[in-house]
């Protein structure tokens, strides 16, 4: 994660990223986190989000997929 966080990209969306990552503190974001860019992940319904924000340049939306919680936050440029 400090990795992408380092790059022109994940300067730009750290402050976005940053309540998450946050909230997952506590967890091995290696084993819980993935980066897509780009591309909506396959199988996910682009408008059963359960949160969406607007940030200046980006879109925010976080799915839930799962019963244990499992989801995807999907940042967009718009």
């Amino acid at each position: 994660m400090q990795a992408f966080l380092a790059t022109p990209l994940g300067r730009e969306v750290e402050a976005i990223l940053a309540p998450h990552l946050e909230r997952l503190a506590e967890f091995e974001l290696e084993d819980i986190a993935a980066i897509a860019v780009d591309e909506t992940p396959q199988g996910l319904d682009p408008d059963a989000y359960e949160y969406r924000t607007q940030h200046p340049g980006w879109t925010e939306e976080v799915f839930i997929i799962s019963d244990d919680g499992f989801g995807w936050i999907v940042l967009t440029r718009t």
